[in-house]
């Protein structure tokens, strides 16, 4: 079932955040289903929204391979926030601590039914609530339109 949970995780990343190629995982089997899954979606290069700091930002698939252990990596909130978005960042293009867009995802964990559909920030999520996946990519943010942006 945790396979299962885990293609789910990074497939709803992908397609809601935008980040389909470079996907890695702990996990070898999960990640080369993913994989193969994302990179037929990411030949049409869709853009997804992530929000961060109440911001909302565009993302765009880029290719990336590299494990877990190198480098730092800002945690990604995987689930249904503002909006509809997918996904909340702890950081953003512009503060200090930003890795340039290399995430570890964190989910929902099972069984939570804290409602987060008004959340646009860390600030708004209970990291308690959240699990480490096992997933980790890298994908930029650019500033969205009607953000005072672009």
């Amino acid at each position: 079932m945790r396979g299962i949970s885990f293609v789910v995780t990074a497939l709803a990343i992908c397609i809601v955040a935008g980040c389909q190629d470079g996907l890695v995982s702990t996990d070898a089997t999960s990640a080369l289903t993913a994989t193969q899954q994302a990179d037929e979606l990411v030949l049409k290069r869709e853009f997804g929204m992530i929000w961060a700091d109440g911001e909302l930002f565009r993302t765009l698939g880029t290719p990336a391979t590299f494990r877990p252990g190198q480098g730092n990596f800002d945690k990604l909130y995987q689930g249904a926030f503002q909006d509809g978005v997918g996904a909340i960042s702890e950081a953003k293009p512009g503060d200090q601590d930003f890795n340039g867009g290399r995430w570890e995802v964190w989910a929902l964990k099972d069984g939570v039914t804290t409602d987060y559909s008004n959340a646009n920030s860390v600030e708004d999520l209970d990291p308690n609530d959240f699990e480490l996946t096992g997933t980790y990519f890298e994908c930029p943010l650019l500033p969205a339109r009607g953000n005072g942006h672009g």
